[in-house]
């Protein structure tokens, strides 16, 4: 990774021109002071890199006007991961969703069909449940159902998924998610102050998670289900994209033309 570069134009910054005294740099190709902080968190990499994207992510110009960069989500390995948690924590939810249907069923309708399959008595009949714990048992159950269908939708994200950030002009629109089902967050594209790498606000097995942070009129955050090198590929084009919207960069770097993965 290459992190001395200027923020403002994505000219490299030669050390003799970094001042660690005063906390600035100043870049000769277009003649600006920037803030330490600000040079080190560019996320340049090699040119070559950035014109060859990564299996899963392309970057294209549409003929109305505006740039699309994509990046997928699909990981085997995450996917066949989630799968199997997915089937686990559901398989045993849904024995308890299996009682729970009895009782609704009973309490509402009647009689349980014969076929139906429940938990039975020391007789051999069918068990049944007051209307009271069937009711602690649909408030009981609820949170479970949305964790199980978290992990269902982890895993289509993992299986399918894909991160799109879309400009026209001044609108931005960042899309998470996979088929017709994404969640789109905006931000003016013509405010964007920074492109960066950054950490997700919770933790999985105590450690957080690497994300893009896009800092415009409003912080965008996405990326955490990409894999490295794709979440790194996007944060490093977008960088030059919405930042430096440097037209000189972005023909040296090969984004001017339409690339697939």
């Amino acid at each position: 990774m290459v992190t001395n570069t200027c923020p403002v134009c994505g000219q490299p910054i030669a050390i003799d021109d970094i001042n660690i005294q005063q906390g600035v740099g100043l870049c000769r190709a277009c003649g600006k002071l920037s803030r330490l902080a600000d040079i080190a968190d560019q996320p340049t990499v090699d040119p070559k890199a950035l014109a060859k994207p990564p299996a899963g992510c392309s970057y294209e110009e549409p003929l109305g006007g505006g740039l699309v960069v994509r990046a997928s989500a699909r990981s085997v390995g995450s996917a066949l991961g989630a799968l199997a948690l997915c089937l686990f924590w559901n398989g045993i939810v849904s024995v308890f969703l299996l009682i729970t249907a009895a009782g609704v069923y009973t309490n509402v309708i009647g009689p349980l069909p014969t076929w139906f399959p429940t938990p039975t008595n020391n007789n051999g009949n069918n068990s049944e449940m007051g209307p009271g714990m069937t009711i602690f048992l649909c408030l009981f159950l609820t949170p479970f159902v949305v964790v199980g269908m978290g992990l269902f939708m982890v895993f289509l994200m993992s299986a399918i998924g894909r991160v799109e950030v879309a400009v026209t002009g001044s609108d931005g629109r960042v899309r998470t998610g996979f088929g017709p089902f994404n969640w789109t967050r905006r931000f003016d594209a013509s405010m964007v102050k920074r492109v960066i790498a950054g950490q997700t606000a919770y933790s999985e097995n105590g450690q957080t998670k690497p994300l893009i942070r896009i800092e415009a009129d409003r912080t965008v955050k996405f990326g955490s289900t990409l894999p490295d090198e794709r979440r790194d590929w996007m944060c490093a084009v977008l960088h030059v994209l919405l930042v430096t919207k440097n037209k000189t960069s972005r023909t040296a770097l090969g984004l001017s033309q339409f690339a697939r993965g």
